[in-house]
C-alpha cells in the first residue's frame, strides 16, 4: 500500500497548487464566481486524498486488500474528475457537463463507502499487536 500512498499524497500535493492558484486568480480578480470549485478541490483533491495517502503510509496491515485497492482507485478516480467536471459545469453548464459532474462524484461516495467498510470491517487495521 506504500506505493498507493505514494500516489495518493503526489496527486493531493498537485490539488493543492491547482486550488492554490484558482484561489489566487480569483483574488487577483476579484471574482469569487469559482468559490465552490476551488473549495471542492482543495477539499476532495488535496485533504481527502492526502488524508487518505497518510493512512495507508501509517496503516500497513489490511486483511482487505482488495476493497482498500477498489478504495483507492476510486477516490482517484472520483476525487480527480469531480472537481474539474464541476469546473466545467459552472463554466458552460449543459446536461454533458452535469453528468461530467455527476458521475465522478457518484465514484467518489462509492470511495468514502470503501472507506467506511475498511475501517469498520477490516480485522487488521486495529488489531492489538
Amino acid at each position: 500500500m506504500i506505493n498507493h500512498s505514494k500516489w495518493l499524497m503526489r496527486i493531493a500535493a498537485i490539488y493543492s497548487l491547482i486550488g492554490a492558484l484558482i484561489g489566487s486568480d480569483m483574488a487577483g480578480r476579484s471574482d469569487v464566481s469559482l468559490t465552490p470549485v476551488h473549495a471542492h478541490i482543495l477539499v476532495v483533491g488535496w485533504l481527502t486524498l492526502f488524508a487518505y495517502g497518510l493512512f495507508y503510509y501509517v496503516v500497513k496491515e489490511i486483511s482487505m486488500t482488495k476493497i482498500a485497492k477498489l478504495h483507492i482507485w476510486t477516490s482517484l478516480i472520483g476525487g480527480g474528475l469531480m472537481p474539474f467536471g464541476m469546473l466545467l459545469y459552472y463554466k458552460i453548464g449543459n446536461t454533458a457537463t452535469l453528468l461530467a459532474f455527476i458521475l465522478p462524484a457518484v465514484i467518489l461516495l462509492i470511495a468514502i463507502a470503501l472507506f467506511i467498510v475498511l475501517l469498520f470491517f477490516d480485522k487488521k487495521i486495529f488489531a492489538k499487536k
